[in-house]
């Protein structure tokens, strides 16, 4: 799965590849989304009427939500991650929308936390997005 954030930056898109698909590792193995998990809040505010025998739901169209997941991604050398973590890393956009593939999971996403974690040529990336 692509995970991508779109900003619009000066009229254009600015996209932000976060997992880059179907991306291997030298071993073969899938480099991301790692435990990727998503909890959605929809916008139903509770109507408690007196006398009603029970509550009744009103959609108020404030749906929220998050997704979190990681990514690991491998570099040919320890100094190309750190170049990685210290550059492209801190310079990735923390706003916009946030897509699966060609679907839009929030239209209007922010990047609430962004942590990385070096060991090698690995960075491990973990990302936590609310919409």
């Amino acid at each position: 799965m692509k995970i991508t954030l779109t900003n619009i930056v000066n009229g254009s898109p600015v996209v932000t590849e976060l997992v880059a698909g179907q991306a291997r590792n030298s071993t073969g193995d899938p480099v991301g989304p790692n435990d990727l998990r998503m909890q959605l809040a929809p916008g139903v505010a509770i109507r408690e009427y007196v006398g009603a025998d029970r509550v009744q739901g009103e959609h108020v169209r404030c749906d929220s939500g998050s997704v979190s997941f990681g990514v690991t991604r491998t570099f040919a050398t320890p100094e190309a991650a750190l170049a990685y973590i210290s550059g492209a890393f801190l310079s990735e956009d923390s706003a916009g929308a946030l897509k699966f593939d060609d679907q839009t999971v929030f239209a209007n996403a922010a990047v609430t936390q962004r942590t990385a974690a070096h060991v090698g040529c690995t960075v491990a990336v973990n990302y936590s997005i609310t919409g």
